[in-house]
């Protein structure tokens, strides 16, 4: 039988739930459990392409070389930088789909090269271009999609980067986008 003098559960069940919201506020502010920043960085996952003439087809005998990472970030972009060596008149840059249809551009024709504007460049030795990738810059089949659509076909090995030059127009280095290892 409970008597009148006893404390009433209600109590105590909200009491323990404002004390463990408190510890947890300060495990959070303490540095003990992973804060929001960090559970955003581990969703982020790097994709890569090597860049060769060999990787076109048919295979181009070039000079040039390069490589391509790409950076899945949490707010629904795709964060890029391509890298190339020994090239020269780039007039395009973009990434395609295993048919070669265009999914995305990663290369600004207007951008300044070597202290020259627009295309052809002239020889870059390092970084071609960087930027980031939203929805509203896919093409072809992806357009009116998601960058997780984009994303998807890098982790199936269905997406390249193909660099265009003056001297190969349909293509002068390209490479298969990678998922990382595990």
């Amino acid at each position: 039988m409970i008597s009148d003098k006893s404390v009433p559960t209600r109590g105590i069940v909200l009491t323990g739930f404002v004390a463990a919201l408190l510890v947890v506020n300060i495990l959070v502010w303490s540095g003990n459990v992973p804060s929001l920043a960090l559970a955003q960085k581990q969703q982020q996952v790097t994709y890569t392409a090597t860049l060769t003439g060999k990787n076109e087809s048919p295979p181009v005998n070039a000079q040039a070389t390069g490589a391509a990472k790409f950076t899945s970030n949490s707010n629904d972009t795709l964060s890029y930088k391509v890298n190339t060596n020994n090239i020269d008149g780039v007039i395009g840059a973009h990434i395609i789909e295993t048919n070669g249809s265009i999914l995305a551009q990663v290369f600004d024709p207007y951008a300044i090269h070597n202290g020259k504007p627009g295309i052809p460049t002239g020889k870059v030795n390092g970084v071609l271009s960087s930027g980031t990738i939203t929805s509203d810059d896919l093409d072809g089949p992806l357009a009116g999609k998601k960058i997780t659509d984009l994303v998807s076909l890098m982790k199936q090995g269905k997406a390249f980067v193909e660099i265009r030059t003056l001297d190969h127009e349909k293509g002068e280095i390209k490479g298969q986008v990678t998922s990382p290892t595990k």
